[in-house]
């Protein structure tokens, strides 16, 4: 049972450690100390489940800054009184890129602070009350705030491997636009020949974008009946089609935002294929907006290769997922005419008349279930033959770079593909 507050015993509190929150010390700047109390924490003798929580840096100005410095990284875990944590967070959000900048703090602990603020803004968008002006506006601004700060890290290559290592064991819609966001990021700040920019500044305005970008490009996925997002198997005819519609929503949700206008294309078009085989409106080739085309391309990458394993399909590694996207598909004929049967919903299960007119209602049921059986196989041909290939999703001299901007990390081992023939 949580202690109300602690028993305070002078510089110390004794508490079960419900009113504690762990942070990591090389997180605070020692111009910072005097915001929120820190303490250890030690164990009661004698006493299980009770600790003594000891309250550090009480007179911190006669201390030297590299004193203060080197004494919070002797401690691993310190801790803040969860009455602090308000100012612990406000501190966090206003100094991160200080924090992310600084070299001395471990990679993986820097990447669990901007994922975990990621995580709360993303969130922030993905609630219920998105629809409002004035909240959508601050919180895109407050994303938007975030990736200008963080724009050191963002254009960090190896930060993937990392990001993906840590969030990739919980595979939802706001961790995948986050990697989403990310490789995107990664490919603009490595290619800018292929973007009307001139300078840093507009490269980097750029990058922020492009990361907004990824990050709301599910955005309407808000809107689609939970039981299709969250279920475990594959999605049937009828919920791919249902599924289908959030790109429209999203452009719905961020009509009011104004952002920029290739932002914006961006999130509608990024199922487009450049066969004209994709949606919402069946563009192809030079139709399809460039950022787009991207955005389509880390969507498809981040699903196949940086998600854990699912009861329905098994991940790839980086080097089968980019075969499996750049391989020309031997039955590309036969996945278009399933794919246009599916948008046109020939399939759906059609209880007509029954010839026994005293069982009708058993009949009907025979014959859903047949319909439905039949319906799943055609979704499970479908995704097999999409599988062999999906060179025609996307555009190849795009794709090329793609995998070349992600060889040059050594989060990859992607060396082989330039090898085959």
């Amino acid at each position: 049972m949580a202690m109300d507050g602690g028993i305070d015993i002078g510089d110390e509190l004794v508490d079960d450690g419900t009113n504690f929150i762990g942070i990591v010390p090389t997180f605070i700047s020692p111009n910072y100390l005097t915001l929120f109390r820190l303490y250890e924490k030690l164990e009661v003798s004698g006493e299980k489940g009770v600790y003594r929580f000891r309250c550090l840096f009480k007179d911190t100005a006669s201390i030297p800054e590299t004193t203060l410095s080197r004494m919070l990284s002797a401690w691993d875990c310190l801790y803040i009184h969860k009455r602090d944590m308000g100012h612990y967070d406000k501190y966090l959000k206003d100094n991160l890129h200080i924090i992310l900048a600084n070299q001395g703090i471990e990679m993986d602990k820097r990447i669990m602070l901007f994922t975990e603020i990621c995580f709360e803004l993303i969130q922030g968008v993905m609630a219920k009350h998105f629809g409002l002006p004035r909240s959508s506006t601050e919180t895109c601004n407050k994303l938007k705030a975030l990736m200008f700060e963080s724009i050191g890290v963002i254009t960090d290559l190896d930060f993937l491997k990392e990001l993906a290592a840590l969030i990739g064991h919980d595979y939802d819609t706001c961790t995948h636009s986050i990697k989403v966001g990310w490789l995107m990021a990664v490919f603009v700040n490595a290619n800018p020949d292929l973007f009307d920019v001139s300078g840093k500044s507009e490269l980097e305005k750029l990058v922020v974008e492009v990361a907004v970008m990824g990050f709301l490009h599910d955005i309407g996925k808000s809107k689609i009946p939970r039981h299709i997002i969250n279920k475990k198997g594959r999605l049937s005819n009828i919920e791919y089609v249902a599924a289908q519609a959030h790109t429209a929503y999203s452009l719905g949700l961020l009509f009011e935002l104004n952002l920029p206008r290739h932002v914006m294309d961006g999130i509608l078009y990024h199922h487009e294929n450049e066969d004209g085989s994709g949606y919402p409106c069946g563009f192809k080739g030079n139709k399809i907006p460039l950022f787009a085309k991207l955005c389509h391309i880390a969507d498809v990458f981040d699903a196949l290769a940086l998600s854990p394993e699912l009861p329905y399909k098994t991940p790839k590694t980086p080097y089968q997922a980019l075969m499996v996207m750049a391989g020309k598909n031997p039955n590309l004929d036969a996945l278009q005419q399933m794919e246009k049967e599916v948008a046109e919903i020939s399939d759906l299960p059609f209880a007509g008349g029954t010839e026994n007119p005293e069982t009708p209602d058993l009949k009907v049921l025979e014959h859903e279930f047949r319909m439905n059986r039949e319906a799943q196989k055609r979704v499970e041909v479908r995704m097999r033959l999409r599988d062999k290939g999906m060179a025609h999703c996307f555009d190849t001299d795009l794709l090329k770079r793609f995998v070349i901007t992600l060889n040059r990390s050594r989060s990859f081992e992607l060396s082989a593909l330039f090898r085959k023939k």
